[in-house]
């Protein structure tokens, strides 16, 4: 090889050479990029509106922020409460600067233990009607439930059962009270009826069972709920149990009864008649009540009542029912009584019904004689009462029955002008019609059942001896005869020859 050729040997090396060291600087000065290094599109979580840090995705920090919550709650059996809004939204992002799954997590566990609120423990909110308590726990529940309960079941025969009601979507459950000591067998024989309705009780050879409480129950609906709340919505079982069992004022419905009047109403039901008056618009003092009608009355009733049934066997002396015989030639009201009644004592078993303690039904169904009842029997009229209208439609009452001027007024009087009709109180037979004395002209009329009604001071007679005249029928016209102080009617009414207040009559 001549040298000119090994020296364009050497500048071909030096050459490459050259292309090789400007090639690394150019490698140096440009590094080839990689894919990490260009930003895409990452997940940035945000708390409270702050950025807290940013995941490779949606699903990545999803994940964190679960991972985060599940380690706070994991730190304490309460429910912890945040007051934090969290939001992923998608940004450009580089490779580093995304956080691991696990240091995203950190960052948000820090940034949450400074959102707490508060803690809230698993509690049971026992729900009967309108009211509310909540206790701590199960057991608590119970206890006051038990608590209640045994205020009647003194004996503690009875258990209570919580029950789940897998309907509702929140755990929910509701009492069952079942009996501890006793089985279902031997259950007590109802009293039967007749075709007529009427109890036929059983006799002294049916098998009833042992005495004892039957069964025992809660009269509303209770339901337990689980809920989460703060210890200071918590309330301790002594105290619920006073809530639940101190009697609150409910107004109920009263139906009126023959015989009822306004205090005597307000009175049954422990109130004073301006109480009464005070829950009942419209009613007044001296208002008018009728059997049937309705009144609202305030009745004190705690918050959750037992219902409890007893079994229970005793001697005691009873009446036989009264046996009438009816007669109808006696007027409604007037009996006689034709045999005394005699008391007679008996063994019986009986089921017991009470709310709170109070008795609401006693029905027999087991009976043993000891010594049989005499019946008390009464002869009882069943004629219809024969009725009495004024002679005058209208007119002042100026005299009544009774002591008047030294003497007994035998009748009532009212003012009315001479020749206003007076007319026949009942139906009979006229038996005297004309002058009569002090009367004046006077009519008097026989009703046929010892009963005869007078008529005085007449102005003129309209009807005769012997004539029969229908209730209501005009008989004279009103006067100012014979012994009179000015234009009136003078009316009586004489049973068997006496005369009587027409004002009881009329």
């Amino acid at each position: 090889m001549n040298r000119r050729s090994i020296r364009t040997t050497r500048r071909k090396l030096k050459m490459y050479r050259a292309l090789l060291i400007a090639s690394g600087v150019a490698l140096l000065a440009f590094p080839v990029a990689e894919s990490s290094d260009i930003a895409s599109e990452r997940y940035q979580v945000r708390l409270n509106g702050q950025v807290v840090g940013i995941a490779e995705g949606k699903e990545q920090a999803v994940a964190a922020y679960e991972n985060a919550r599940l380690t706070l709650n994991s730190q304490s059996e309460c429910l912890t409460l945040l007051n934090a809004e969290v939001t992923y939204e998608p940004v450009k992002a580089k490779a580093s600067q995304v956080s691991t799954q696990g240091e995203l997590a950190q960052k948000i566990y820090d940034e949450l233990t400074d959102c707490r609120i508060a803690e809230k423990t698993l509690a049971y909110t026992i729900k009967i009607n309108n009211y509310t308590v909540t206790l701590g726990s199960e057991a608590e529940v119970l206890a006051l439930l038990e608590q209640v309960q045994s205020d009647y079941d003194v004996d503690n025969e009875f258990v209570i059962e919580l029950e789940a009601d897998n309907k509702l979507e929140v755990a929910t459950m509701t009492t069952n009270v079942v009996n501890a000591s006793k089985t279902a067998n031997n259950p007590p024989v109802l009293a039967s009826t007749d075709d007529a309705g009427n109890p036929v009780v059983a006799d002294a050879s049916t098998d009833v069972g042992e005495d004892g409480i039957l069964s025992v129950e809660f009269q509303e609906q209770v339901e337990i709920i689980e809920t989460y709340v703060s210890e200071e919505q918590l309330t301790d079982v002594q105290t619920a149990y006073e809530e639940i069992t101190k009697e609150q004022e409910n107004n109920e419905i009263y139906q009126v009864q023959a015989g009822d009047c306004l205090s005597l109403i307000a009175d049954k039901y422990g109130m004073s008649t301006n109480e009464l008056l005070a829950i009942n618009e419209g009613l007044e003092a001296d208002s008018n009540i009728l059997i049937g009608d309705q009144i609202v009355v305030m009745v004190p009733k705690p918050e959750l009542s037992v219902i409890m049934e007893e079994q229970t066997t005793y001697t005691e002396d009873y009446e036989a029912d009264v046996q009438y015989v009816d007669n109808p030639d006696k007027y409604v009201g007037d009996n006689t009584v034709l045999q005394e009644p005699q008391t007679g004592n008996r063994t019986v078993t009986a089921i017991v019904s009470y709310n709170n303690g109070t008795e609401t039904n006693r029905e027999i169904i087991k009976e043993q004689i000891n010594t049989e009842a005499v019946a008390k029997i009464v002869e009882r009229g069943t004629k219809p009462l024969p009725t009495y209208i004024r002679p005058t439609t209208y007119g002042t009452l100026t005299s009544g029955f009774g002591p008047r001027w030294g003497t007994i007024h035998k009748g009532i009087d009212w003012g009315v002008p001479v020749g206003t009709a007076c007319r026949a109180s009942r139906a009979g037979t006229v038996v005297s019609a004309g002058w009569s004395g002090g009367y004046g002209y006077c009519v008097v009329i026989d009703h046929g059942d010892g009963v005869r009604t007078r008529y005085a001071h007449l102005s003129s007679i309209q009807v005769s001896n012997g004539q029969y005249v229908e209730q209501g029928e005009v008989i004279a016209l009103t006067g100012n005869t014979g012994n009179s102080t000015g234009p009136h009617i003078h009316f009586e009414i004489i049973v068997n020859g006496v005369a009587v207040n027409p004002a009881n009559y009329l």
